[in-house]
């Protein structure tokens, strides 16, 4: 009966150590969203994870990685490995997903900032090749398919 005890306690552990609070989730989040914030300028670099060039996946992988939580590498990856909210629950810090149509991969990745902005590692020439934060609407909005996902 001890070892059933100790066992239970130790299960029970696991599944609260396990799966982040509400305001873990949020401090993670706000964590990441800084790292992201002060790489603002540095260079885009196909391929690149930091710490001063980044692609669009590099910089969501290094926010979250210097900000203790490991995800997924590539932008479609982190898509599939993300729990799916609707663009009403997303908060600062949560990941937005870019589509070229319903049944593609995702091929760009940003951080949200603040309603309607994300900071990505922009690949275009017009704001030139670097970290920038910039609007989501209307050239990401109407272009492509935007869904957002949150850091599990």
């Amino acid at each position: 009966m001890y070892k059933s005890a100790i066992a239970a306690i130790v299960v029970s552990s696991a599944i609260v150590l396990g799966t982040p609070t509400h305001a873990e989730a949020a401090t993670l989040k706000s964590k990441a969203l800084s790292v992201a914030k002060a790489q603002k300028g540095d260079r885009y670099q196909d391929g690149a994870e930091g710490p001063s060039a980044y692609d669009c996946s590099g910089l969501t992988w290094y926010s979250y990685k210097k900000s203790g939580k490991t995800i997924k590498r590539v932008a479609n990856d982190q898509y599939n490995a993300s729990k799916k909210i609707s663009a009403s629950a997303v908060q600062p810090g949560d990941l937005v997903f870019f589509k070229k149509s319903s049944g593609a991969k995702v091929f760009h990745v940003g951080i949200v900032s603040k309603k309607g902005y994300m900071i990505h590692a922009n690949a275009g020439g017009y704001y030139g090749r670097k970290v920038i934060e910039e609007k989501i609407a209307p050239y990401w909005d109407k272009k492509f398919i935007t869904v957002y996902g949150s850091v599990k």
